[in-house]
């Protein structure tokens, strides 16, 4: 193959490895955007249960003391 005159044989190859580049990196970015909204889903869940929790203490504190009226 003769060489080109412009040089794209040469800027071909770089083009070819800064796509590959891109790709590796793209491929990384995924996975840590995929580990972020694991993360993410846990603490929703654990936001709820935490949040069940705090909400039952007063309903419980509020049953007691009409236990202990309805005792006088």
């Amino acid at each position: 193959m003769p060489p080109e005159p412009n040089g794209w044989n040469e800027w071909g190859k770089h083009v070819l490895l800064e796509l590959e580049r891109n790709d590796t990196s793209h491929g990384r970015i995924e996975k840590a955007l995929q580990t972020i909204h694991t993360e993410i889903a846990m603490l929703k869940v654990k936001s709820g249960i935490w949040g069940l929790i705090g909400g039952t203490i007063p309903v419980f504190i509020m049953i007691c003391f009409m236990w202990f009226k309805s005792l006088k």
